[in-house]
């Protein structure tokens, strides 16, 4: 009759027995030595005096891991290096349908050929009825940051001119029965990116008007980002992507019934007026 001690004495010859190792420098397990602070002094040396075929292995290991995180490193690297040219009309009419309307990319080429040389009024449509273009990775700096407040910082740099510069000929204020001036110009900002951007300055003057309100109506109505910042004149500002100098000028006028003779425009440091 078997007995269990028989039995577990059967089940113990049959499973081998597991020889665990441990440094004899820090006490861990081999394969936990590296995260110590002694690893190359002490416990390499002590693992291929004493058991040169796992020192072997597990420096075969640690260079495969070694190799990989290099490897992934290069490919994040790779993927970040700027395009030698710009997207060409096509490829940026590409881009911008496989956002918003992949089923339609194979029909490109025959749009290229029916706006030839009216690309431009093509996009400025597509935008404002789908939205903002993808942005072209050639204009992309790694070391800059696309937030909207980044290229707004950018902007106040660039109106930094002087304020009697900006009071030349056109600029005087119509002033209503209550005695306040109204004033607002719009002006036009380019980037080192190629992209434009839209500010308004003046419409805190206009009676009941909230800066904020009229800043998500620009939004919706060019279909770009907008929003409202002090500059360092302390003046509020809104700020809209894009170029839409005399669009927006006309909209202050009929949507937000701004006198036409208090808008005023800035070309190239130059106040004139709207009309």
């Amino acid at each position: 009759m078997t007995t269990v001690a028989d039995a577990a004495a059967e089940v113990s010859n049959l499973i081998p027995r597991l020889e665990v190792i441990y440094c004899g420098k820090c006490g861990m397990p081999p394969e936990y030595c590296q995260y110590g602070p002694d690893f190359e002094t002490h416990c390499d040396p002590w693992l291929e005096r004493h058991h040169p075929e796992l020192h072997a292995a597990l420096a075969e290991k640690r260079g495969k891991t070694v190799q990989k995180k290099t490897n992934a490193t290069a490919a994040a690297a790779q993927a970040k290096v700027k395009p030698a040219d710009p997207w060409t009309t096509q490829q940026r009419l590409m881009e911008f349908y496989k956002q918003y309307m992949p089923e339609k990319v194979e029909g490109v080429p025959a749009l290229i050929e029916k706006y030839a040389g009216k690309e431009e009024k093509l996009f400025d449509a597509l935008v404002k009825k789908y939205g903002p273009e993808p942005n072209d990775p050639y204009f992309s700096d790694s070391d800059e940051s696309d937030d909207d407040d980044d290229d707004n910082d950018a902007v106040q740099a660039v109106l930094l001119t002087d304020t009697k510069k900006n009071k030349r000929r056109g600029a005087s204020a119509k002033k209503e029965e209550g005695g306040t001036s109204i004033r607002v110009v719009v002006a036009k900002v380019s980037q080192k990116k190629k992209r434009h951007l839209t500010i308004v300055t003046g419409m805190d003057t206009v009676p009941d008007c909230k800066l904020k309100d009229v800043s998500k109506s620009l939004s919706k109505k060019f279909a770009g980002s907008s929003s409202v910042k002090e500059n360092a004149r302390g003046e509020k500002e809104i700020i809209l992507q894009g170029d839409h100098l005399y669009d927006v000028a006309e909209m202050i006028v009929d949507t937000f019934n701004v006198p036409d003779t208090c808008v005023f425009l800035n070309i190239d440091d130059v106040i004139v007026p709207l009309r």
